[in-house]
């Protein structure tokens, strides 16, 4: 149990979520869960879950939101929406919005499960292999990175913020967006933080490999872009 996966519900019916709570520790999952997004949202990333299931229907904010939120928060976390809309441009949204999986209530439980495994098992197959993007190898499994064939050493927080600039190589990112990713969103520091951190990882990987986008924020750059992911 102690390495399980680890589950987040965001769901407002107090009978279903519950219900959902019993059935995924039977099957040996742990779990947290919450009535609403806010508490949700506050709450990740201190509970780091492999997976959240999402109603879209919630008292606070909508599911479509709290996704885009969740991926802004870590890019690669699973999301499997539950919601009684079951209309076509209904999916599509909650898709676009950054679903993984979509599933219509009323559910069998195991539909449900069968679901979660295929989402948690595709990922475990993702992770298993390495980024590279030019010179850089990163095993994110394994928490290893080479920059030219040599092996670097990063603590845990230049390690988690160049992932994030890595799942995010095709855009800039924000300072903002990084510290609600890398420290979490009840981080009251300097952003000055994160020009920090990039300036370690620029001293030991490549002053080159981080772009300073004027005005938004950080890109990662790299010559022959190629990953497996």
């Amino acid at each position: 149990m102690e390495n399980a996966p680890k589950i987040l519900i965001v769901e407002d019916d107090r009978k279903l979520r519950r219900l959902l709570e019993i059935e995924l520790e039977h099957a040996g999952y742990k779990v947290a869960s919450f009535d609403n997004g806010i508490d949700a949202l506050e709450n990740f990333k201190q509970l780091a879950p492999d997976l959240v299931i999402l109603d879209i229907m919630l008292p606070d904010m909508d599911g479509y939101e709290i996704a885009q939120n969740l991926r802004k928060l870590s890019p690669d976390v699973l999301i499997l929406m539950l919601t009684a809309l079951g209309m076509k441009k209904d999916k599509l949204t909650g898709f676009e919005s950054g679903a993984d999986d979509y599933l219509t209530k009323p559910f069998d439980n195991e539909e449900l499960l069968a679901r979660i495994k295929a989402l948690l098992r595709r990922k475990h197959i993702d992770v298993s292999r390495p980024y590279r993007i030019g010179r850089l190898e990163i095993y994110e499994d394994r928490r290893t990175v080479y920059y030219d064939g040599k092996e670097i050493d990063l603590t845990k927080t230049e390690f988690e913020l160049l992932m994030y600039l890595v799942k995010n190589r095709n855009r800039a990112v924000s300072k903002e967006e990084i510290l609600n990713a890398v420290w979490g969103i009840d981080y009251y520091g300097s952003d000055n933080t994160v020009e920090v951190y990039i300036n370690y990882l620029r001293k030991k990987l490549s002053p080159d490999l981080i772009k300073t986008v004027r005005g938004i924020g950080y890109r990662l750059v790299g010559e022959e872009l190629e990953t497996n992911h």
